[in-house]
């Protein structure tokens, strides 16, 4: 059974019938985004080519999560099958996730998948496993369904004034839950989405208490982009009253906190006569060696860390499902280890290490594609292939990923490779070509 098949259905608002691509198992260590998508209620939703509305499928589908030994099928009741089709669906479902895993990993609990009729149901069970009570389940919900309110509201007065009405629900876990959904449409290439949760959000930023304090920190952090000196940062965090904003400039500005830096707060504690601002700046100091002590003694742990992950996969006799387990830690700090031990191998004319380094390297990469939407790995390979063939077949091959949304993504990225001016032409070409080849694929 096929992990992704394309479904024909009929728009319950127009009538207009379609095809659209249905995932039938959502591994998350293949997919780490499938986890996100399925919380928020983003899996196997399908856009009317005609008049745009959008929902979710009724259709079955395999949860799966190695790490945590979770097996989940969605069997919704709106599927209609009797309780021997029902059976059967699980039974290929289960066998597919089985086919696709090498022989040490197909363990009994697969065997024994947790069966929901509801949606629901079976996010909670995935958030329970994530150790989220059923109290922040609920308020996380009340959090998607005000941002559904706010997306659907009619006018700029009714939005205006669903915003001051929930000002205190408006907060850091609310604007992550908008930014994860901007995420997502953004990788699926619906840019109208895109474009009205990204307003929604400058709305959320002028008028909510939230917002106001995350646009004023970003105001602070732009003005250190602009004039990075040490006496630039020291302004800013004397008059910054807001401790998360100081931490954040102290985290931006760590490579300007020297001996000169501190020579200077210190020479303006001495300067000062006034007993109150050389107290605040007295703890001013005491915080910012802190927070710099802090953040130094977790870079040499990370380091160390990373660098023994290295270590581990080049010694290992399977460094694939080593890596699969540690996914989560292949990090900048990683391939900062990886590239610099790779440059002093390089260097040495050690062939042995370059080329195990070279392995790793690789095999991240290929792992990090896997867990990029599918329509993205898609792009990637038709930008990567020779010739005008080899895309024609890929795009066959991947037919039922070949949507409107799919060609309207290509001509977005082309639009936005003409504009950039340090973007290669050809690459635009490319991409002029594939959206061209996809559109006379859909007729």
């Amino acid at each position: 059974m096929p992990q992704t098949l394309v479904a024909r259905v009929t728009c319950p608002n127009c009538r207009t019938q379609f095809q659209t691509p249905v995932e039938q198992v959502l591994d998350v260590r293949a997919d780490p985004s499938a986890k996100e998508r399925v919380i928020n209620g983003l899996a196997n939703v399908a856009i009317c080519p005609q008049c745009r509305m959008g929902g979710p499928l009724d259709m079955p589908f395999f949860y799966h999560d190695p790490d945590e030994e979770l097996a989940l099928v969605y069997m919704p009741i709106g599927a209609r099958q009797d309780d021997l089709q029902r059976q059967k669906a699980i039974g290929d479902l289960t066998r597919s996730v089985m086919d696709s895993l090498p022989t040490e990993e197909r363990k009994a609990y697969l065997l024994q998948p947790q069966v929901f009729l509801s949606m629901e149901n079976l996010v909670n069970k995935v958030l329970e496993v994530e150790g989220i009570t059923p109290e922040m389940i609920e308020e996380q919900r009340a959090k998607a369904n005000l941002l559904g309110r706010m997306v659907e509201a009619e006018s700029d007065e009714a939005l205006e004034a669903l915003i001051q009405e929930n000002d205190d629900a408006i907060d850091a876990s609310f604007f992550q839950i908008l930014t994860t959904n901007m995420e997502i449409v953004r990788a699926a290439g619906r840019s109208d989405e895109e474009q009205k949760l990204a307003a929604l959000r400058g709305k959320l930023l002028e008028l909510s208490s939230t917002g106001q304090t995350i646009k004023a920190r970003a105001e602070v952090v732009a003005a250190l982009r602009e004039d990075p000196t040490r006496e630039k940062l020291l302004e800013l965090l004397v008059e910054t009253s807001d401790e998360a904003t100081r931490g954040v400039l102290i985290v931006f500005g760590r490579p300007l906190l020297d001996y000169v830096f501190f020579q200077q707060l210190t020479s303006r504690i001495e300067a000062t006569t006034d007993g109150k601002e050389k107290k605040q700046l007295t703890a001013l100091r005491k915080e910012i060696l802190e927070i710099r002590d802090r953040m130094e003694d977790n870079a040499r742990v990370a380091l160390e860390e990373r660098a023994g992950l290295l270590r581990d996969l080049m010694l290992s006799s399977d460094p694939e499902n080593l890596a699969r387990r540690r996914f989560a830690e292949f990090d900048q700090v990683f391939f900062t280890v990886l590239t610099t031990e790779l440059q002093e191998a390089q260097e040495t004319g050690d062939e042995e290490t370059v080329k195990a380094l070279q392995s790793v390297y690789e095999l991240v990469l290929r792992l990090t594609e896997e867990t990029l939407p599918p329509v993205v790995r898609l792009l990637n390979r038709l930008m990567a292939v020779e010739d005008e063939a080899e895309i024609d077949k890929l795009l066959e091959k991947n037919r039922p990923l070949v949507m409107p949304e799919f060609v309207a993504m290509l001509e977005q990225a082309q639009a936005g490779m003409q504009e950039d001016e340090d973007a290669p032409p050809e690459a635009a070409a490319r991409l002029a070509l594939v959206a061209a080849k996809a559109k006379a694929l859909l007729g």
